[in-house]
């Protein structure tokens, strides 16, 4: 209620002074109204705010207000908000955030560039590995417009002494297989990867089942899925998504395309671990853990 209010004040305040930027919500969902805190935070010139409210209803409307704006530059939050910017807002500079799928949807082009949604995967393995040092061979279940994530994990499980293994799949129909092919593959645990693609609720549900069955440890995306057994979990952190974001606006100029790469890594993770499931697996967390990361 609190962070709506925040909104709801900022976008008032918006309407009766000239914005320096645009910023585009998805909806209403803590991961996305978490950013446009931290944005509207870090930010401290004027902003003007639009929220889509989870659909396409307003999107007239939405679209007439922002290109009519003499504002060059938008910030669209979460996979809604950047596909409506990519499909409309083509004469502005558009960088997003919140958006895992960016391949699928052909959001890059000269003008509108991003963040990432993925936390720090070289984070998020030394950490792993840093609980469990025995660590040797993890796997990985995505769909075909993920390759960017599996490229990264790859890179990144080097780095950390890790071998990852790859299966992709062509829908969540095929996630019990992959696991199962996983499994006899020998791996010791299992990155789970946002990939909504392939990952329904019922197919994480049912991945997460088979893992405690079989004893695999999980590094999730969410701490909601430690109740489910899940080992550690890993999310962005809002204040740096808002920092690259501005940092990214700033370094363009008004008359040019977006500078830099199509797509700007995280360097941290938010890491929580679950204590039961780390005796589960005989596992002491580390002191040097316990200043890095929460212990639920």
């Amino acid at each position: 209620m609190v962070l709506r209010v925040l909104l709801t004040l900022l976008l008032l305040v918006a309407r009766t002074a000239h914005a320096d930027i645009i910023l585009l919500l998805s909806d209403d969902k803590p991961s996305i109204t978490g950013v446009a805190k931290a944005i509207s935070t870090a930010y401290s010139e004027k902003i003007e705010i639009h929220n889509m409210g989870g659909n396409r209803r307003q999107e007239n409307e939405i679209v007439q207000a922002v290109n009519n704006s003499n504002v060059r530059q938008v910030v669209a939050v979460g996979l809604l908000a950047a596909q409506l910017a990519r499909q409309r807002l083509q004469s502005k500079q558009v960088v997003f955030c919140q958006v895992l799928s960016f391949e699928e949807f052909d959001l890059i082009t000269p003008l509108m560039k991003g963040v990432s949604g993925i936390p720090s995967l070289s984070v998020q393995f030394a950490a792993w590995k840093l609980l469990d040092p025995g660590l040797r061979r993890i796997g990985v279940i995505t769909g075909k417009q993920a390759r960017y994530m599996v490229h990264e994990a790859e890179a990144a499980a080097r780095r950390n002494g890790l071998e990852l293994v790859h299966v992709e799949v062509p829908s969540d129909r095929a996630v019990p297989l992959a696991a199962q092919e996983l499994y006899e593959k020998k791996i010791q645990g299992l990155w789970l990867a946002p990939d909504s693609s392939i990952l329904s609720h019922r197919a994480i549900l049912d991945l997460m089942s088979y893992c405690v069955k079989n004893n695999l440890q999980v590094l999730a995306f969410s701490p909601a899925l430690l109740k489910e057994g899940a080992l550690l979990s890993a999310t962005p952190d809002f204040a740096e998504i808002a920092r690259l974001v501005l940092e990214r606006l700033k370094k363009t100029s008004d008359s040019s395309a977006l500078a830099g790469d199509a797509i700007t890594p995280l360097a941290t993770a938010r890491i929580v671990i679950n204590a039961s499931a780390a005796s589960r697996f005989g596992l002491t967390i580390p002191a040097k853990l316990r200043e890095q990361a929460d212990v639920q």
